[in-house]
């Protein structure tokens, strides 16, 4: 992963002492496996910025992978949460505070959702769609496309990226040590925009396939969209085979629109897993779905799936989500985000090729991914072909001019409502430079 780092003489600072501290009491220092590898401990949010340990600023297009959709510590959606814990925290008891009124706008503005059931994380969302669709149809096996992120439990976690991946390896790979090897004989991979591979896997398998899950549009690896007519293959074919669609709309829920990427591309899939980004970032997710499939959510019973959490639709994480719905459906959010975005993508790919460099600047609304090759990529094995070496030189020429975006070079960034045009003209100022001295 390539290290952030403003200047790679500079003297001791006050976050090399806060790593050597984590080090000492947190494996490689961090609790999630992405956050390390960086220079910086960010100790301050704000709208579209972060300050680290050093008191340096940055534009924030990470923004936690996705779910800071208005803005770091938006003080709309404090207030309301600051308001849930002084009223009625954490009981063990019925619906949690909030619940309802946040499961009936879900309702409303998601295509699929007749019924809404919350977790707290997107694994524990992805895991419990897969185990409804395996409740509800009898049987076990799942498609999942190759390259594509549906978090750590085993039933999916097969078959995406890991540091070692190459445009050679594998689809059939578990996405990291300890995953039950039993796993991948009930997961079928095939190739995004493989619209022969999809065919051919329901022919030879219709029966035994419980469930295909599929971000809309690829995140996991940039923003790679599906070509015309693959999301329409997808619902028919699971609609032939008796088979659950599920739409992994972690990324894509509450970011590319507030009914999600179902409400844009017009199909509807049986099952939706969503996450943060409903709550701007507070610990909620959730499963969205037809009433038939999510009848089979119980507990402790054979015949149903169980989903069981103390902190599921914590008020807290109520009253966040109920504050950011409201912002959204109140405000013009998405025709901001996506203005901008546009603008972000032009002014990117105008700098590269004014640099002539060989990058791609694909995306959709307020968020990009920037490819260090000619074409954009169809699929995982395209995009494992971005040149990762320039790639490093250009990410650190722009964290030197304070913008924070992915280590690597597959990752996609995203813009908050709380970015500014000057925050813009920044990022695209600081990018004709760094592109200037990887040519």
């Amino acid at each position: 992963m390539t290290t952030l780092t403003t200047s790679p003489t500079a003297a001791p600072s006050a976050q090399d002492a806060l790593w050597d501290r984590a080090r000492a009491v947190i494996p490689r220092g961090a609790s999630s496996g992405h956050r390390v590898g960086w220079d910086q401990v960010l100790v301050r949010t704000s709208g579209a910025h972060v300050w680290d340990a050093d008191g340096n600023r940055y534009v924030d297009y990470l923004l936690a992978w996705g779910p800071i959709v208005l803005g770091h510590c938006d003080p709309r959606v404090n207030e309301a949460v600051t308001k849930a814990m002084a009223t009625c925290d954490l009981t063990g008891i019925g619906p949690q505070y909030g619940e309802i009124e946040v499961a009936e706008i879900i309702c409303e503005v998601m295509p699929c959702a007749d019924r809404v059931a919350f977790c707290t994380s997107g694994t524990d969302a992805t895991m419990h769609a897969t185990h409804l669709a395996r409740a509800a149809t009898g049987r076990r096996k799942i498609i999942k496309f190759h390259g594509a992120y549906h978090g750590w439990s085993d039933v999916v976690a097969v078959g995406s990226a890991r540091a070692d991946s190459t445009p050679e390896s594998p689809m059939q790979t578990p996405n990291g040590g300890g995953l039950h090897p039993e796993s991948l004989g009930d997961v079928i991979l095939v190739e995004w925009n493989d619209a022969a591979g999809v065919i051919a896997a329901f022919a030879e398998h219709g029966p035994q396939i419980a469930a295909l899950i599929t971000e809309p549009y690829i995140h996991s690896f940039g923003c790679v969209p599906a070509e015309p007519g693959f999301l329409e293959l997808m619902r028919t074919s699971c609609t032939d085979n008796g088979s659950v669609l599920i739409f992994d709309e972690i990324k894509t829920g509450f970011r590319s629109a507030i009914g999600g990427y179902q409400s844009i591309c017009g199909v509807t899939p049986d099952l939706t897993a969503f996450g943060k980004a409903v709550a701007n970032g507070f610990a909620v997710a959730g499963i969205a779905g037809r009433e038939s499939l999510m009848g089979y959510l119980g507990a402790y019973t054979g015949e149903r799936a169980t989903i069981d959490g103390t902190y599921n639709a914590a008020p807290y994480a109520m009253a966040a989500a109920r504050a950011t719905l409201e912002v959204m459906r109140s405000e013009d959010i998405f025709g901001r985000l996506y203005a901008l975005g546009q603008e972000v993508r032009t002014g990117l790919q105008q700098a590269a090729d004014a640099a002539g460099v060989p990058v791609t600047v694909t995306g959709l609304g307020s968020e990009w991914a920037v490819y260090f090759q000619p074409t954009a990529p169809r699929n995982f094995r395209e995009a494992l072909r971005s040149d990762g070496q320039a790639y490093g030189r250009w990410h650190a020429a722009m964290v030197e001019g304070g913008i924070v975006q992915p280590a690597f070079p597959n990752g996609d960034r995203r813009l908050c409502a709380a970015t500014s045009q000057a925050d813009v003209a920044q990022t695209i100022e600081v990018a004709e430079r760094a592109f200037r001295s990887c040519a």
